[in-house]
């Protein structure tokens, strides 16, 4: 093919361009590769163990105060009874959790269930010496401006539970919405806007007890999550769900656990 001029020659090359940069793009466009969000899951993690133990001497003993590591990485500083870590970005696929102490005594690894690329999950540590495991939750989906409750289910001793709500200034009034099964989390609408309200844990309506003292440590509020949400209400600034986590009972006789509180998006 022959060109008139030099001019024409060019243009027609840029054309040629042009038309194999659309043919690029359109061959990226269809590939199949999942967005950019995909690549990314939202990841927290909470200690349910009420006593991390480990071989010491030959003996099974506590850790005491303990630090996470994941896949190798440390990515808290204290890990211990009750803790719940903020979500953190990290890639899809199993994570690895292992709790250990400055003197290098380690409990795990333990293994998650694979994690999707896009989505967010809980993971918590559970169980007593030597049967200590990772439940993997899915976080709920949204509550698209409304109330939410929901409660995780992280307890070996009582691997069922019912959940609901109550009156948070008579503690009173207990109403039971769903329950939950280990590994499961159990999600109740609470309409759009709740005040002077509390999450529950335990059997029908009644709460769990903890300790010989017959303490009632089934039951918790917002503001003793936040204590700036003095009136128990929700939605809470960017917060529009209450999550419980049932653990473990802790085994020293004290009111901690077995419910703990979250105040989440």
């Amino acid at each position: 093919m022959k060109f008139r001029s030099q001019k024409t020659l060019s243009v027609w090359i840029v054309l040629v361009l042009a038309l194999a940069g659309c043919g690029g793009v359109s061959s990226s466009s269809s590939n199949g590769m999942p967005p950019a969000a995909a690549s990314v899951v939202r990841v927290r993690f909470a200690e349910g163990a009420p006593s991390l133990e480990t071989l010491i001497n030959g003996v099974p003993q506590p850790i005491g105060s303990a630090y996470l590591r994941v896949n190798g990485q440390t990515v808290s500083s204290q890990f211990n009874y009750a803790s719940i870590t903020s979500f953190l970005n990290m890639t899809p696929g199993t994570k690895s959790m292992s709790a250990l102490n400055t003197l290098g005594y380690r409990v795990g690894p333990f293994e998650s269930s694979p994690l999707t690329g896009g989505k967010d999950y809980t993971l918590v540590l559970v169980g007593s010496y030597p049967d200590y495991r990772v439940l993997t939750f899915e976080e709920p989906g949204g509550s698209k401006g409304g109330a939410q409750l929901s409660l995780y289910e992280a307890s070996p001793a009582a691997p069922k539970a019912d959940f609901g709500t109550f009156t948070a200034s008579s503690r009173s009034n207990y109403k039971r919405l769903g329950s939950a099964t280990l590994g499961q989390v159990a999600t109740a609408s609470l309409g759009a806007h709740v005040t002077n309200f509390g999450g529950y844990a335990g059997k029908g309506t009644n709460p769990f007890i903890c300790g010989s003292s017959s303490n009632v440590c089934g039951d918790v509020t917002p503001a003793s999550v936040n204590s700036f949400d003095k009136h128990n209400a929700l939605p809470f600034h960017n917060a529009s769900r209450f999550s419980i986590f049932i653990f473990d009972s802790n085994p020293y006789g004290t009111t901690t656990g077995p419910v703990f509180g979250s105040l989440d998006r």
